[in-house]
């Protein structure tokens, strides 16, 4: 089939380039607001409270470097011990 350059295509109806999507309602939770900027001592007592029940990262981090060095320590005395000299 031989391309035609001699005539364009035709315009594509408005109707066949609307796509109707379905709306629907955010119940995820939504954060609480922040205070009012001109309360610097309350966003920051506000951040530190919201801050504060959540797990510490560098908290999991330390524990899970703790572990690794402790199985390797393991692993090093088992060797000693299971090798004679």
């Amino acid at each position: 089939m031989p391309n035609d350059f001699a005539r364009l295509p035709e315009r594509p109806r408005s109707e066949d380039l609307v796509v109707e999507v379905p709306a629907f309602e955010d119940d995820r939770p939504q954060p609480e607001p922040a205070p009012p900027a001109a309360a610097p001592e309350l966003v920051a007592a506000t951040e530190f409270a919201r801050a504060s029940h959540a797990p510490s990262t560098i908290r999991r981090t330390q524990i899970r470097a703790g572990a690794w060095i402790a199985g390797v320590l393991v692993v090093v005395a088992v060797v000693q011990i299971l090798l004679p000299r």
